[in-house]
């Protein structure tokens, strides 16, 4: 039976909710970015404190790279490369979860050492 790629959506979200490592940054927004490369899968992004306070975090859990790995293949369309990056974005007080998805350029999200004080603010949440 396939795999409901809602469902890995859910699975993901719930996975980073509850994520020890993440829960320890006291965070009010999270910003992670799944990059799936061919032969392995980073997640990494960033915690944003109620005083906007970008902290860099990654899930503790192994099993979350996977699901992005999982959800990557759910999503793929006969004939067609499936998204290479994958930014999402939790606001925890209300609870709402928005993905997006990058198919050609992943760099656009890549975070490492030079790009880290850049992707903080460009990942940063918008306060309406």
């Amino acid at each position: 039976m396939p795999v409901d790629k809602d469902d890995l959506v859910q699975e993901i979200g719930i996975l980073l909710l509850n994520d020890p490592k993440i829960l320890t940054r006291h965070w009010k927004h999270l910003a992670i970015v799944a990059q799936l490369e061919d032969l392995s899968t980073s997640v990494s992004g960033f915690a944003y404190q109620e005083d906007g306070k970008a902290v860099p975090t990654s899930p503790g859990n192994s099993a979350v790279p996977r699901k992005f790995v999982e959800l990557s293949a759910a999503m793929r369309e006969a004939g067609k490369s499936s998204w290479r990056a994958c930014l999402v974005r939790i606001d925890r007080s209300s609870g709402n979860i928005s993905i997006d998805f990058e198919y050609n350029h992943p760099e656009k999200w890549l975070i490492v050492p030079s790009t880290v004080e850049q992707m903080a603010e460009s990942l940063r949440p918008v306060q309406p």
